[in-house]
């Protein structure tokens, strides 16, 4: 309900923001819509087998406005990522990796791919901000987009107890002005 009030909002300020080349730049905090739970995600043992291939972390449809691409021209989209993986025990490294594609499409845009090592005893801290792509802007005037983040290419050399990913910072910043009639 928040986002929905809050892209009301945006919509209404784009409609007002008049005539010319002015845009309308928002920071919307994508964490702050999130339930505590999809804040944090624990997996209990990661064998010792070499190389894996994705752990799912998160995986949420977003929703936005519909008709906004009618109203508007997403020029841009800049997302930054934060947050941390602790190990109970073990050691390993992966890619931390977000994507983001239209609900049920079968392709999805990497928009962020940061590579982490842990080891037992020593967190790892995740910070990484991008400037998405045409595609990553397009993807904000449809009316939903999925969101997900994986661990991709986990490669762990002693088992893993107790892994914990948890999100500090999920933003984007979206830069919008008038299409031309």
């Amino acid at each position: 309900m928040r986002t929905r009030a809050f892209i009301v909002i945006a919509v209404t300020a784009l409609a007002l923001a008049g005539c010319g080349d002015r845009n309308l730049v928002l920071k919307v905090d994508v964490l702050s819509y999130l339930e505590a739970s999809q804040k944090t995600y624990n997996v209990e043992t990661v064998p010792a087998v070499g190389v894996e291939g994705e752990i799912p972390i998160l995986d949420i449809p977003i929703s936005l406005i519909d008709g906004l691409d009618e109203a508007a021209e997403v020029k841009s989209v800049t997302l930054s990522l934060g947050g941390g993986v602790t190990v109970a025990s073990g050691a390993g490294s992966a890619h931390f990796k977000l994507y983001l594609s239209e609900v049920g499409a079968p392709s999805r845009a990497l928009v962020i791919d940061v590579p982490v090592t842990f080891a037992e005893g020593v967190p790892t801290v995740i910070d990484a901000t991008t400037a998405g792509s045409q595609e990553v802007a397009r993807l904000f005037t449809q009316k939903n987009l999925q969101l997900k983040v994986v661990l991709d290419q986990v490669n762990i050399t002693s088992t893993v107890t107790d892994m914990t990913v948890t999100f500090t910072k999920l933003d984007a910043i979206v830069v919008a002005g008038r299409k031309a009639f």
